[in-house]
């Protein structure tokens, strides 16, 4: 089974990180613009790389693909194709990270089952100190080998430790299993890191006892709460607890199902414009990709359609973040 030493680094972390607070999304209103990272889906060649968009305004619900809608950031190690791209600001404002799913479905010939028990145990990891420049891009290894997958990776900064926490999605098999053939099921693993270059060692965070995949964490500073949406059962759960590591307890379960029925990938971000708005998209995973929700009151769990909204076309699994007048214009200049 998963190793007995990476459980007990979980025990450890439960106790030396307890408490993470997110002072960049704290900090988020005052963005000018947002940014919008993303890929399109395994139907074409191009669709599992990287892809970008900047807000039309400062509203979230408009928006210019950059580069002419073509990839910005093209994967050439592992499976050669990136899903489920997420970035973050480094504590310092020097840098993004940006993180992904290192899996290409396109011709392939693998099954989705297939696809999660002898996938990569690697993220793709990519830098950029001005979201214009990138570094080249690194495959790290997060997962043991008893996982089948590493999949949509993010990341939340623990000014405590100094480090990020970095989760993802394994499905994982006993160690003696190794062509990984038994019955198992995706749980959320974490390591942390402070350059993601090197990880600590994964342990388990969530274990519902059941697939769960696509965790997202937001804190909402104006409650003192963090907010977690993950796809399990086949339906968007939000979550809240007052620590990282702490009790989680259930808000809603169901986000959009009655209008989307089978939907994942959720992605949340604070408006740039107004306290207290909270903007969640869900990836509605036939036909049209992302579609947007909101709300004033991110502890109700009630969350409504977003009206007028123009989105780049067939956008899947990502994120949105705030960014500058300055950021927004280097994306915009990618060609």
């Amino acid at each position: 089974m998963f190793k007995f030493s990476a459980l007990l680094l979980g025990v450890l972390s439960l106790l030396t990180v307890a408490v993470v607070s997110n002072p960049l999304a704290e900090r988020q209103a005052s963005g000018a613009a947002y940014g919008f990272v993303y890929f399109t889906g395994e139907g074409t060649a191009t669709g599992e790389q990287i892809y970008f968009a900047v807000s039309k305004t400062n509203s979230p619900v408009s928006w210019n693909t950059v580069k002419g809608g073509k990839p910005v950031l093209t994967s050439t190690l592992g499976t050669k194709g990136v899903r489920d791209p997420f970035i973050i600001r480094d504590p310092s404002g020097s840098k993004f990270y940006l993180i992904a799913t290192d899996l290409k479905m396109y011709n392939s010939g693998m099954s989705w089952d297939q696809a999660s028990r002898r996938g990569s145990l690697s993220l793709s990891i990519w830098e950029s100190p001005d979201l214009k420049s990138w570094s080249a891009q690194r495959l790290v290894q997060v997962s043991p080998p008893e996982a089948g997958m590493s999949w949509a990776p993010e990341a939340t900064y623990d000014t405590a430790s100094k480090k990020f926490i970095v989760y993802w999605a394994s499905k994982l098999y006993a160690s003696s299993d190794t062509g990984h053939t038994g019955s198992s099921y995706a749980r959320i693993l974490y390591a942390t890191t402070t350059d993601f270059k090197t990880f600590s060692a994964p342990a388990v965070w969530i274990d519902p006892g059941r697939d769960i995949i696509d965790t997202t964490v937001a804190w909402d500073a104006a409650t003192g709460y963090y907010h977690r949406f993950s796809k399990t059962n086949g339906l968007i759960l939000q979550e809240r607890s007052k620590t990282f590591f702490g009790t989680w307890t259930t808000v809603t379960n169901g986000i959009a199902s009655s209008q989307y029925g089978d939907v994942e990938g959720p992605l949340i971000f604070l408006s740039n414009q107004y306290a207290g708005v909270w903007h969640l998209f869900v990836d509605d995973i036939s036909p049209q990709g992302y579609v947007p929700f909101e709300t004033g009151n991110i502890t109700s769990g009630a969350w409504t359609h977003s009206n007028g909204y123009t989105l780049p076309a067939s956008p899947r699994h990502g994120t949105v973040f705030s960014i500058t007048a300055a950021e927004a214009a280097n994306l915009a200049s990618i060609v």
